[in-house]
């Protein structure tokens, strides 16, 4: 079962991605947040500044929306809040979905990142990339984009 919701710079917890069998194990903190009332400008600057290109929008604790780099850059240099750039519909995981069905998620969806929540509380995100790095040291193909030769791949 699928445990996909949606709702209107830390480092991995898992040494080995072989071992990856829940999202759990590949959560990365989510050590920048930004408001919905952050400016485009100041949000910018914290994903020049962090490795991540998507910010997670709380308000009040919860989870309000997402930022990503791309919305960022075609707002250009403003002022403006970042309510009025982020997406407000957002795909969340939880932290017991297998990560064969997040790699499900993350092919259908398109997705770079994904917001972790337990309940309400924001657990970190989770990375396409090491949901798939995880799938391919796991030697499961399942779920893992390929290439038209047939090769696994990382998009």
């Amino acid at each position: 079962m699928l445990s996909l919701s949606m709702i209107m710079g830390g480092t991995a917890t898992v040494i080995d991605p072989g071992r990856a069998r829940r999202i759990r194990d590949l959560v990365r903190e989510a050590s920048v947040t930004v408001t919905p009332g952050t400016t485009v400008d100041e949000a910018r600057r914290l994903v020049r500044e962090t490795p991540t290109d998507y910010l997670p929008v709380v308000d009040c604790g919860l989870l309000v929306g997402i930022v990503s780099d791309r919305d960022l850059r075609a707002a250009g240099g403003t002022s403006a809040p970042v309510a009025e750039v982020m997406t407000r519909t957002v795909f969340v995981l939880s932290p017991e979905t297998p990560v064969r069905d997040a790699a499900r998620v993350f092919r259908r969806r398109r997705f770079g990142a994904m917001p972790v929540l337990e309940g309400r509380e924001l657990w970190g995100m989770v990375a396409r990339d090491a949901v798939l790095e995880a799938l391919a040291a796991a030697g499961d193909p399942r779920g893992v984009p390929r290439d038209p030769s047939g090769q696994a791949r990382a998009e």
